[in-house]
């Protein structure tokens, strides 16, 4: 807003003057009013990004694992697709390896010995069955039945020895059976143990491969910061996702401003902004919001000023200024009018919320009623009832009544 509040206050300089020049009309300034510009602007600050990047991220499969960053090619270097843009390390990932490998050895073994120890004991019930079998076939073969020949005891004993004998081979084949389910059952289980071991284990060697971060494509390294604003470095923690540096596209720039919370009444999208460079600030860019968060946050934890994010998209690019990281200072207009008539707000005075203005014509005062438009922090548009070369005081109307005579 210090466009509006510098026309106020040349117009206050001038009423003043005006007031001064005339015996006995010091109490109270005038002002002629005169049709011209109104704007309502918010200051702003920040930085030059790319529209478009290609974020540097720290692979999704290093969940499991605590990685420090140890390696970052210099910010603002150029680098060729494939090149190693960001090296982590770890110092439990080689541990965490070794440990799963071991617990893969140990449930091979345990497979190894279970179907060892299931085979011996299908091996054994199966010759039970073959064993079984022959006993019988041979009970069947010499049972007693013919009661002209065998006495009826013997009949009995041979038919409850071959119901005997086939009983039993049928409980060893069902406890084959029993136990082939068993098995399957008890392998299956090992296997799931020994897939989940071989899951982590190609994860962890993937993280140990992905340790060295490579470039997508050529470009030029711009490091991020954190939410406080530091850049990331050497030596910081680095998680599963984290975004730590970008490849921006260098051709299509917008810039990232900070509207100070108390400031920002009227801020939304599409608003004209114009945005000057720090190190060539005579060259005015203009731009448009086109976007801005809906929460201020302070820019550091110590602050107690808060700020509202917005991004500025550019009307145009100038590839040989524009960088990553310049920054930048911008107005975002608000309110933008050409050739209307503004009047200080001290001149307005209010009855039952209609407004008023006192005009001076000759020796009298007449108290005018107004209708206002947009309005700032010291000057108000007046869209009917005052013309341009009238005359109106700065006072309240009982001092204007010392000065002249009201109609």
């Amino acid at each position: 807003m210090r466009a509006a509040s510098r026309a106020a206050a040349l117009l206050l300089v001038a009423a003043l003057a005006a007031a001064c020049g005339r015996p006995g009309a010091a109490t109270v300034a005038t002002l002629k009013v005169r049709k011209g510009p109104f704007e309502i602007a918010i200051p702003a600050f920040g930085e030059l990004q790319a529209a478009k990047s290609t974020p540097i991220v720290v692979s999704p499969e290093s969940r499991f694992s605590l990685l420090t960053i140890g390696w970052m090619a210099p910010e603002y270097s150029m680098v060729k697709s494939g090149d190693v843009v960001i090296r982590l390390a770890s110092t439990d990932l080689p541990d965490l390896l070794r440990s799963e490998q071991a617990e893969l050895a140990k449930v091979d073994l345990d497979i190894a010995q279970k179907e060892k120890q299931l085979e011996k004991e299908k091996t054994d019930l199966t010759g039970q069955i073959k064993v079984t079998a022959v006993q019988r076939e041979l009970a069947d073969v010499y049972a007693a039945r013919d009661e002209t020949i065998f006495p009826r005891n013997k009949i009995i004993e041979d038919a409850i020895d071959l119901n005997y004998q086939t009983i039993r081979e049928r409980h060893f084949e069902d406890e084959r059976s029993q136990l082939e389910k068993r098995a399957k059952a008890e392998l299956q289980l090992l296997q799931s143990k020994a897939r989940t071991h071989q899951v982590k284990i190609k994860q962890f060697e993937d993280q140990l491969n992905n340790l060295d971060i490579r470039a997508p494509h050529d470009g030029m390294l711009i490091i991020n910061k954190q939410w406080n604003g530091e850049r990331y470095r050497v030596g910081m923690n680095a998680y599963s996702g984290m975004k730590l540096a970008a490849l921006p596209d260098l051709s299509v720039m917008e810039a990232k401003v900070f509207v100070l919370e108390s400031e920002a009444s009227g801020l939304k999208e599409n608003l004209p902004v114009s945005l000057n460079l720090d190190y060539e600030p005579g060259r005015v860019f203009t731009g448009k919001i086109a976007g801005l968060d809906t929460i201020a946050k302070p820019l550091s934890e110590d602050s107690p000023l808060k700020y509202f994010e917005t991004r500025v998209s550019l009307d145009v690019t100038d590839a040989r200024l524009m960088k990553p990281g310049i920054q930048v200072k911008a107005t975002i207009f608000v309110e933008r009018l050409a050739d209307v008539i503004a009047v200080p707000n001290q001149a307005l005075a209010y009855e039952q919320d209609k407004a008023f203005v006192m005009v001076k014509k000759g020796s009298r005062i007449q108290k005018r009623p107004v209708e206002m438009g947009a309005r700032s922090l010291t000057l108000t548009v007046i869209t009917k009832g005052l013309d341009a070369g009238e005359v109106i005081l700065l006072g309240s109307p009982e001092a204007a009544a010392k000065g002249g005579k009201s109609l």
